[in-house]
């Protein structure tokens, strides 16, 4: 075993940031530094882990391994000693959280905010992915816990709670060319085959959950293999709204051009069901004190619209 756990530091930071220099500014130390901590690692581990590429550098298989055990064990490391800095009252620590852009605007980025405002010594690392590569990214130790969307593979280790309910509809621009949509005042999925669709891709949670509702209504594959994919929601938008195609979209995104006329939702006779925002953390890994406070003022917010459901029913 190594004794020195710097070296594996160097290791990770190299390897997130694909440079020796930007590895450099984020541990606040020199880029010779850096350079001889990676040769000092590889040559006791007898491996190459790193080798350069035309952006940059990039891990080699037996890096690849290697960073999925050290970025899961560090984990375990700070992780305890947030859990001694519990009693300084949150006066430092690191908050890190994944999301991708939809959880991310939607849900997290108000609780980031009060909570940088009530925390300011507590440091922020935010990812924004799609759902399959945060997952991922908790999975690997590099953030402590993630809000996703569903759908999502969860294996055994992974704990999920839902915080919040999104609805995925279809929305197009006024131009007259869409005005059959709006005919009869509902429209079958079938009868947006006759139009360029756009979605985004294949690699989201989104994708993946329209696609499994059109295939339920054993929809024509040509209806899967959009005309149009983009890999953000708001680039969505900006299509849809130059009459490009009719867009699939979470309503949450789409609601401003809705109430400005700019966009129409079109009615769709068997609605998508409707899907949830899952909280996740892994099971076997303590959170830091300060992801425990956030997810804490999460979890107290979901109860109490909870509560207030109850009450109104």
């Amino acid at each position: 075993m190594i004794d020195n756990l710097s070296l594996y530091k160097i290791f990770l930071e190299v390897a997130k940031s694909g440079s020796i220099s930007g590895a450099a500014r984020r541990l606040y130390v020199t880029q010779p530094a850096v350079s001889s901590g990676v040769s000092q690692l590889e040559s006791a581990l007898g491996t190459k882990l790193f080798f350069r590429t035309s952006r940059g550098i990039s891990l080699t298989p037996e890096g690849e391994l290697l960073y999925g055990y050290i970025g899961e064990a560090l984990t375990y490391i700070e992780a305890g000693e947030d859990k001694l800095r519990d009693i300084s009252g949150l006066n430092s620590g690191v908050l890190r959280v994944g999301a991708s852009d939809m959880t991310l605007k939607y849900f997290l980025l108000d609780y980031i905010e009060r909570f940088n405002s009530e925390y300011p010594n507590i440091k922020l690392s935010v990812t924004n992915n799609p759902t399959p590569v945060t997952l991922k990214a908790l999975r690997s130790g590099l953030i402590d816990f993630c809000v996703i969307s569903e759908p999502a593979e969860l294996d055994s280790d992974v704990e999920a709670v839902p915080v919040r309910t999104i609805n995925d509809i279809v929305v197009c621009s006024r131009d007259k060319k869409f005005d059959p949509l709006f005919s009869s005042g509902t429209a079958d999925m079938r009868d947006l085959s006759g139009y360029q669709l756009i979605m985004l891709d294949r690699g989201t949670s989104t994708r993946q959950y329209i696609e499994s509702h059109m295939r339920a209504f054993d929809m024509p594959d040509s209806m899967l293999d959009p005309s149009i994919e983009l890999a953000q929601s708001d680039l969505i938008l900006q299509f849809a709204l130059r009459g490009l195609g009719a867009a699939f979209i979470v309503r949450d995104f789409a609601e401003p051009y809705l109430s400005s006329g700019e966009l129409r939702e079109v009615r769709l006779s068997t609605p998508i069901p409707p899907r949830r925002f899952l909280l996740t953390k892994l099971k076997k890994i303590p959170l830091s004190a300060a992801s425990k406070k956030f997810v804490a003022s999460i979890m107290a917010d979901v109860r109490r619209q909870s509560d207030d459901t109850v009450l109104a029913d």
